[in-house]
């Protein structure tokens, strides 16, 4: 056994101390139990409430959930994956710390683990750690609420750390954390942020075996490649529960294939379609071509969306009276001059990574010797050639084409895939303002169709530079002071950088634009509406560009400044100047003070009349949403005496829990309290309700009530289809109405007529929330007896005819199912009646009575994989109708029909699970106890 250097330890607790402080001193309201308001999270809140109320209140773990888009698997809400033991490893990489702090203690741990794996040295690491960490991006991200794609994020250089390992170190060593790293990552359930770290790792992972087989070393890749299998079998083993439901859930969501050929219009949807998301809502969100250059300067196009007039202060700001009155005019006319002039619809920040970052790229770049060194000034014209090409295919060849040949000529085979990652996905990034490539992914790349919001792929641009950088700035302060070929390379991309950023400063109409083109268009249109305003309008043009302008060189010459200083530092090191340490610690304060200065204009402690505008205290945070007039009449409608007695269960329980907690008031509250009331109303009665302002992007109704729409990424293709083709329209036609002043016998004759929302029981339209709500006594309950079936060949044929039935009568069935009906018929039988016994998430009985038997149709969205029926406790085959709903052929007399989940993936998922993890956790405390005892730290 090794003599152990406890010396070499010194560096790892200072970082661990100094990334507790940075985590503490950024988000300090946490020290005082103090919550940041994340809107996703927030939303997540309302359409987890039902799956929450059902655990603590069973111990059973839900798999679905009524409360959004009338029903849907829990899988990608709330699922609670127990038997996954990694979890205790990830609440030590967090730190132990509240939230959102462990997230910047995750992002600074993960690059410092990177870069140890990377040798480089630990005081350096700090900085390279500190360069990753305060990404804005990965601030925007909190305060929007994305917690698992900012958990996912801080395990990417961890994962990349312990691959490099697998194939530079000791191969046993890099596999056991790779097991743990990529275990912990995919445990995050961010595939879309897995599946672009998962593009990196190919492009080293081939890059090492091309040079390996050339170096005559096939054998070794092969068994290092052995053991990196073993590692992913094992991940993935510790995550099989969640990654087989989502594999399953995922063929029938909005990621999977559509069964429809048609648009709601009618018209033809195959230009559209792909095997995953259609182009368009892939591409929704798609940065700019001039906006990447926000890698530079923050405000390339502005920041954040939102009113460039942000208080009182900013208004009187404007010198120029007539620029002034005219802002107030398109305040008072109900629209506002937007802080962001960028390409998307709207945006949280941008993804900055530090002019000093991006410097010391560049000069990492300029120091690659050999081909590797052409291939990248290659790039530059890649990039001109490309943008003339429109075809797909050509585009997409001709970039694998270049990542071929880089592979075959970049020795350094770690810097290769970096490089190339950053590029492909800077490219990949502009999404629908460069279709061509975006295309070609879409089209030939699997999976990668799965996923929306392209900017997200910016991640490993945001990775990648930091980890070029860093190693960068290591070379250096292991070559010392430089010769004079080394100097020159400093100095031109150095001074290139400066020109760029001076030209920008003085010049800034020459190279962007400071007025979109959505704005353009609108203000070209009021213009030629109105043609004796049209001096006016362009005047204000000029004025907004001018102010937007000036936002825009502001920070130009605050990233000038930090490239200047950071330039100056390594100069005088290069020179001999300055010692190795003054190098270090002055990049790392440069780019911690460039870069906690950006973050703090998205996620800040700012207090107004001494209350934070951004954190709230934990009650509010645990009651995200107030029962509004309407919900409170809808639940003293639905009241009843089963209702008081489950309420009055629920309260006891919840006192009975609140004792044994700790730090929590002891007092369940009287908002608690009214939430009990609508967990009890939930679960003793059936029905829906449907709110009529934005009704498929919102959570609060949810929250409540079960509910028709919802928010969630990952809903039912088919409820999708159903919103596009019927709901969407039936709102408009409800609100038409009511806008119209309708007497309340022609709405309820109106909704006698919307048989698609009869068909979801929807008892309760919500208009306003202080107006009572709608009743609709047209609404069919929770199952009834049809007439008839009517037969379809094809999606499209059932989508359409749902539009023309009366689903009170008639059931629309896709003849795949005709054998699940046994030979039975729809009946007329007045008599028939199936009425709901029993309500849970993951189980629903019924009582049917009828003289004849016939088809039934439960209003309960189909979910194949999943529910199983049964009659009377004999398994039964049931079928789809309606398009979302459930049917089952019942025989004569009464019986019992029940819907069970049973999820052999769950199941089976969880058992695998929790063996695969403890083999993990005691592979990886092994390794590391073998490592310590029988190896020097790593230098």
């Amino acid at each position: 056994m090794k003599h152990i250097n406890w010396r070499s330890f010194i560096p790892v607790l200072v970082a661990l101390a100094l990334f507790y402080a940075l985590s503490l001193l950024y988000f300090s309201p946490v020290l005082e139990g103090k919550h940041l308001v994340q809107g996703d999270l927030k939303n997540w809140q309302g359409v987890a409430q039902e799956i929450l109320e059902h655990r603590d209140a069973t111990g059973e773990d839900p798999l679905w959930t009524g409360s959004l888009f009338s029903g849907m698997p829990a899988y990608q809400i709330a699922v609670d994956w127990s038997g996954n033991f990694l979890r205790f490893a990830d609440a030590a990489f967090h730190g132990f710390l509240p939230r959102p702090a462990s997230f910047l203690f995750l992002y600074l741990l993960g690059m410092y683990i990177l870069m140890r794996c990377l040798r480089i040295d630990p005081w350096l690491s700090i900085v390279g750690a500190v360069a990753f960490g305060f990404s804005s991006y990965f601030f925007v991200i909190l305060e929007a609420g994305h917690n698992s794609k900012a958990n996912a994020i801080g395990y990417m250089p961890m994962v990349l750390g312990a691959t490099v390992l697998l194939f530079r170190d000791k191969a046993w060593w890099g596999a056991a954390l790779l097991a743990l790293f990529l275990g912990l990552e995919i445990a995050m359930n961010h595939l879309q942020v897995t599946y672009y770290m998962g593009m990196v790792l190919l492009l080293y992972v081939l890059s090492e075996t091309v040079w390996a087989v050339r170096a005559g070393q096939f054998g070794d890749i092969l068994r290092r490649a052995s053991w990196g299998l073993g590692a992913v079998v094992l991940a993935l083993g510790c995550n099989l529960g969640s990654l087989w439901t989502t594999y399953v859930y995922g063929q029938f969501t909005t990621r999977g294939k559509s069964e429809l050929t048609i648009q709601a219009d009618g018209s033809s949807a195959v230009d559209i379609r792909t095997t995953g998301l259609d182009r368009d809502y892939v591409t929704q969100w798609s940065y700019g071509k001039q906006e990447s250059f926000s890698l530079l300067v923050p405000n390339t196009k502005g920041g954040a969306s939102g009113s460039i007039i942000r208080s009182r202060e900013d208004l009187d700001a404007i010198t120029d009276p007539g620029f002034r009155n005219a802002l107030m005019k398109e305040y008072q006319g109900g629209g506002y001059v937007n802080s962001y002039w960028g390409d998307q619809s709207f945006t949280s920040g941008p993804v900055y990574l530090g002019a000093l970052v991006v410097l010391l790229l560049l000069l990492a770049l300029a120091r690659v010797e050999g081909p590797a060194r052409w291939w990248i000034m290659a790039a530059i014209p890649l990039v001109i050639i490309l943008l003339r090409i429109s075809d797909p295919t050509v585009a997409g060849l001709l970039v694998i084409t270049y990542l071929l040949v880089g592979m075959a000529l970049w020795k350094d085979t770690l810097s290769y895939a970096l490089f190339s990652g950053l590029f492909l996905t800077l490219l990949l990034s502009w999404g629908r303002n460069y279709m061509p490539l975006t295309d070609f992914f879409l089209d030939h790349v699997p999976g990668y169709s799965k996923f929306r919001a392209v900017t997200i792929i910016l991640i490993i641009v945001e990775l990648a530079a930091p980890v070029l950088a860093i190693r960068y700035v290591n070379d250096l302060l292991k070559e010392g002071a430089w010769d004079r070929m080394t100097e020159r390379r400093f100095l031109i991309p150095a001074g290139f950088l400066v020109v760029l950023l001076a030209l920008f400063a003085l010049t800034p109409g020459s190279f962007f634009t400071f007025i979109s083109d959505a704005e353009r268009t609108t203000f070209e249109a009021r213009a030629a509406a109105d043609p004796a305003q049209e001096a006016q309008v362009m005047t204000f043009i000029e004025d907004v560009a001018a102010m937007r302008t000036a936002v825009f060189t502001a920070d130009v010459w605050r990233s000038l400044l930090f490239v200047v200083l950071g330039a100056v530092l390594l100069f005088l090191f290069g020179r001999g100047k300055l010692s190795g340490t003054v190098l270090v610690v002055g990049l790392g304060g440069l780019i911690l003070m460039d870069l906690y200065g950006v973050d703090k204009r998205y996620v800040n402690n700012e207090k107004e009349k001494g209350r934070y505008l951004a954190w709230e205290d934990e009650r509010t945070n645990r009651n995200p949403y107030q029962a509004d007039p309407v919900d409170l009449a809808i639940l003293k409608d639905e009241w009843d005496p089963s209702s008081e007695s489950l309420w009055k269960e629920l309260m006891a329980k919840a006192k009975a829990d609140r004792a044994h907690e700790r730090g929590r008031d002891k007092v369940v509250g009287s908002k608690e309290e009214e939430l009990l009331r609508f967990a009890a109303i939930r679960r003793t009665k059936d029905f829906r309700v449907l709110t009529l302002s934005n009704p498929f992007n919102d959570s609060r109704v949810s929250y409540f009530h079960k509910s028709i729409g919802g928010y969630h990424g990952a809903k039912i293709k088919r409820y999708q289809d159903l919103i596009d083709f019927q709901l969407g329209p039936a709102v408009q036609r409800v609100i038409g109405a009511l806008q119209a002043g309708s007497s309340i016998q022609a709405m309820d004759s109106l909704l006698a007529r919307e048989g698609v929302l009869n068909m979801l029981n929807t008892r309760y339209l919500i208009y306003s929330k202080e107006r009572p709500p709608i009743r609709n006594t047209n609404a069919l309950g929770s199952a009834w007896f049809v007439d008839e079936v009517q037969w379809v060949n094809s999606a499209d044929e059932e989508i359409t005819a749902l539009g023309r039935i009366e689903p009170a009568r008639t059931a629309v069935v896709d003849e795949r199912y005709r054998s699940a009906l046994g030979g039975s018929a729809a009946a007329t039988d007045p008599g028939a009646v199936v009425t709901l016994d029993n309500y849970a998430t993951n189980a629903l009985s019924y009582t049917a009575r009828s003289a004849k038997g016939g088809v039934a149709v439960f209003s309960a969205i189909w979910y194949g994989p999943d529910w199983q029926a049964y009659i009377d406790g004999k398994p039964v085959p049931h079928f789809r109708a309606n398009y979302v709903l459930r049917g089952i052929a019942l025989p004569a007399g009464e019986h019992k029909v029940e819907f069970r989940i049973e999820s052999q993936a769950y199941r089976t998922g969880q058992n695998v699970s929790m063996a695969a993890s403890v083999l993990v956790l005691l592979l990886a405390l092994g390794a590391l106890y073998r490592r310590v005892r029988t190896e020097e730290p790593a230098a």
